[in-house]
């Protein structure tokens, strides 16, 4: 029989009732950070902006779909009423405005890198005792 898999790297979490959770130790949150499969540690930034960047992120998603939707309607209706060179036309307009919608993911993940602190040393917000 083989032996139960090994949970994944940094996935690891104590326990609140784990032994060194209770007096005299205590995990005190405000001095947590992660650290990579590199072994470099890091920081996340604020929770609020996080949710800030997700609201961000859903309603540039929906704008670039409403565009997106206008463009492909407007191609339906000129090829409808002006015929085939007009339905080309917008409808190479229709097909550039696609990348429109991954877009906001691009702006997501780069604004999530840069909300990611990585530390040589201990960080400057981390209370000493």
């Amino acid at each position: 029989m083989a032996p139960a898999p090994r949970s994944a790297a940094g996935a690891t979490r104590l326990r609140r009732d784990a032994a060194l959770n209770r007096p005299p130790f205590r995990i005190e949150t405000d001095r947590l950070y992660e650290v990579s499969p590199r072994g470099t540690p890091w920081t996340e930034g604020d929770p609020a902006a996080a949710a800030a960047r997700l609201r961000r992120m859903r309603w540039l998603f929906g704008i670039g779909l409403a565009v997106n939707a206008v463009t492909w309607t407007a191609s339906g209706a000129a090829f409808a009423l002006g015929g085939a060179h007009w339905g080309a036309g917008f409808g190479l307009l229709a097909v550039l405005t696609a990348p429109l919608l991954g877009l906001p993911a691009l702006a997501e993940a780069a604004a999530r890198q840069r909300a990611r602190r990585r530390h040589r040393s201990r960080a400057p917000e981390f209370p000493t005792r």
